[in-house]
């Protein structure tokens, strides 16, 4: 009866020591924040069309966009978070201040390094824009806010249970406006100040963003 007591008492403990264990680096649900700065690049090309539907002309989309970004979140566990994440989207001549619904996922649980990925969605609103066409191909990027978004797949390193790094390679879409000039014949050019007409566009954009969570 004793060995049977005493077999018991050390399963208990070993049940206890364990728990013990899984308490020690498991992360309680909270508010976490992360500050976070980009750079994406332009991708592909907008096709500028003509009154009769055709090709006027393609124009690269080469824009820089560097970003600096805050989130404010909440996480539900070690896996899931969930927030608002806004800031400033800075292009060549051109801003917007995008306002997105932000899904974060971890893809293991309570590591040090930890493959994450995630979607923001949401709507770049302008912030200020230049409506002097561009020098060498005389059109205005960017001239209306619109709907936006980012995916990222990247790395979480951990320095303590708050604190710690993202580093993630970043695709975005900003959907908007891109003014520039038909001129018909017999008509004078202004195309060198301003755009008569306006089209709607995808720009797209790849680059990377890195951030310190808290």
């Amino acid at each position: 009866m004793k060995k049977h007591v005493l077999i018991l008492l050390g399963m208990l403990l070993l049940l206890h020591t364990a728990q013990a264990q899984r308490g020690k680096g498991h992360q309680v649900s909270r508010f976490t924040y992360m500050t976070t700065v980009g750079y994406a690049n332009g991708l592909g090309s907008i096709n500028l069309k003509d009154i009769d539907g055709t090709t006027l002309k393609s124009v690269p989309n080469s824009i820089p966009n560097f970003q600096i970004h805050q989130l404010l979140a909440y996480q539900f566990d070690n896996i899931f978070t969930m927030g608002i994440e806004t800031g400033f989207d800075i292009w060549r001549r051109t801003a917007f201040i995008p306002i997105y619904l932000n899904l974060s996922f971890n893809m293991t649980n309570a590591t040090k390094v930890t493959p994450m990925t995630f979607l923001n969605l949401g709507w770049g609103f302008k912030w200020y824009g230049n409506t002097t066409p561009e020098t060498t191909d005389r059109v205005v990027h960017g001239t209306k806010w619109g709907p936006s978004g980012e995916f990222g797949l990247g790395l979480r390193v951990r320095f303590t249970e708050k604190l710690s790094l993202v580093i993630a390679g970043v695709y975005k879409m900003q959907y908007t406006k891109i003014g520039y000039s038909i001129v018909q014949d017999g008509e004078t050019d202004y195309s060198h100040l301003y755009p008569n007409t306006y089209q709607n566009a995808f720009y797209h954009f790849a680059g990377v963003k890195i951030g310190i969570a808290y």
